[in-house]
């Protein structure tokens, strides 16, 4: 086993070449495509971070919408009832002026009919009383 200079050469001039061909042919456009996979993936991160920064400030927007609406709510329906009070009052205040008209009316009517019952009763009760007082007398005695 010798040693020869010229076998040392081309082994180093092959492998040198198969290096310069791996390295264009293979290495390369694989880096290129590992470092382009990791820049989409840096911007795919980038656009998940803004979604969900966005999907956050929609919460607290949906949120904050949320308690205004509700606040909102319950003003107008603290109006609502106040009015129906309001109306209500108003309702029962014309119906007690209504029945105490109907009842004044119908005390005079009352008293109308009475004095006309008086009226026309008035002559006869005298006889009527005499004729009552002659029967109590006359079945007492």
């Amino acid at each position: 086993m010798n040693i020869q200079p010229s076998v040392i050469v081309w082994t180093v001039i092959c492998f040198l070449l198969l290096m310069f061909i791996l390295k264009n042919l293979l290495f390369t456009p694989v880096l290129k495509m590992l470092d382009s996979r990791k820049e989409k993936i840096e911007k795919a991160e980038k656009k998940l971070k803004d979604i969900e920064n966005i999907t956050s400030e929609n919460e607290k927007r949906i949120a904050e919408e949320k308690v205004r609406a509700e606040a909102q709510a319950t003003a107008q329906a603290k109006e609502d009832v106040q009015q129906i009070q309001i109306r209500g009052k108003k309702e029962i205040e014309n119906a007690q002026r209504k029945t105490l008209a109907d009842i004044e009316e119908y005390r005079s009517g009352i008293k109308g009919e009475c004095d006309r019952i008086v009226s026309s009763v008035a002559p006869e009760m005298e006889t009527a009383a005499a004729i009552f007082v002659k029967n109590i007398i006359s079945n007492r005695i």
